[in-house]
């Protein structure tokens, strides 16, 4: 290691390496450093397991999660906001795996993973401790940005990753959910309590494993637009939510009808439908 790397995962290593370098936590970034060791050691464990040619680390802030990956022997593309953390890992890790760390200063919601992809080929995964503010932005991009990649590690607000691993047809399901199985099986790996960072946040963390699945045989925006409109009303029967979109070609009996049709029950709500019954649904928009 460079002599100017001081290693972040654990309490001890961020509080020194932010009184060295005179960086801070960016509040309005939601930056929180996890500390923990275990738990970064167990998330780089679990991105080289599947064996990816690289890896797509979102939000590497000092780079603890970094550091672990690298010691795996893995590939990294790190994207970071801070200008701050860029320089910091350009400095320090950049120089200390050669060929093995390319830090991109950007934001992570508005770039083109799809791009990312390109100028780097081969199967990939993605990982990261993802900024609560942005999560859901920055996990929709994994169906509607980019492909090719195979595994998917990601820390997220508890209550978040609780929604996502949430079967279809549980009632703490979300359309988020819903989406992300479109390419994805979502299996939870553990609990990381909010006093494992620095500063502590509010709420715990949990992180989640996505392994990238075939797409079932029907246009995502006809899943989309199905899962997006009956969960923007989720209160309401299947029949009137479909009926208040702009898109609608039918009013609430005629969705009745249809969605009898095909076996489906008008007067579920949309957290009651089990993947089975989406994919009927989508198919059943793709053809009015």
């Amino acid at each position: 290691m460079t002599a100017n790397f001081i290693d972040p995962r654990s309490l001890q290593g961020i509080t020194d390496l932010l009184a060295a370098s005179g960086l801070h936590a960016n509040k309005h970034l939601g930056q929180h450093f996890l500390t923990d060791e275990g738990t970064f050691h167990l998330m780089a464990r679990h991105v080289a397991s599947a064996g990816p040619e690289w890896v797509l680390e979102v939000g590497p802030g000092p780079g603890g999660l970094t550091v672990s990956l690298l010691e795996q022997g893995l590939k990294v593309v790190a994207i970071e906001l801070d200008p701050l953390w860029v320089k910091w890992l350009e400095t320090t890790l950049a120089l200390d795996y050669p060929g093995q760390l390319t830090v991109i200063q950007g934001d992570a919601v508005a770039s083109s993973w799809r791009q990312l992809a390109v100028q780097h080929p081969g199967r990939f995964s993605i990982c990261g401790n993802l900024p609560y503010y942005a999560s859901s932005a920055l996990v929709a991009k994994l169906f509607e940005d980019v492909q090719g990649w195979d595994t998917a590690v990601l820390m997220l607000q508890k209550e978040v990753a609780e929604r996502l691993v949430a079967s279809p047809g549980q009632r703490q399901t979300s359309a988020l959910s819903v989406l992300l199985r479109y390419v994805a099986d979502i299996t939870p790996v553990g609990p990381v309590p909010r006093a494992a960072f620095y500063p502590p946040p509010e709420v715990d963390s949990f992180v989640i494993q996505l392994t990238r699945r075939p797409s079932p045989a029907v246009p995502l925006e006809d899943l989309q637009w199905a899962v997006r409109t009956a969960f923007l009303h989720r209160r309401k029967m299947l029949r009137q939510s479909l009926a208040m979109a702009p898109r609608s070609v039918w009013d609430s009996h005629g969705w009745a009808d249809a969605l009898l049709g095909v076996g489906l029950d008008p007067a579920k709500r949309p957290e009651a439908l089990s993947w089975e019954d989406w994919i009927v649904l989508a198919k059943l928009v793709a053809t009015k």
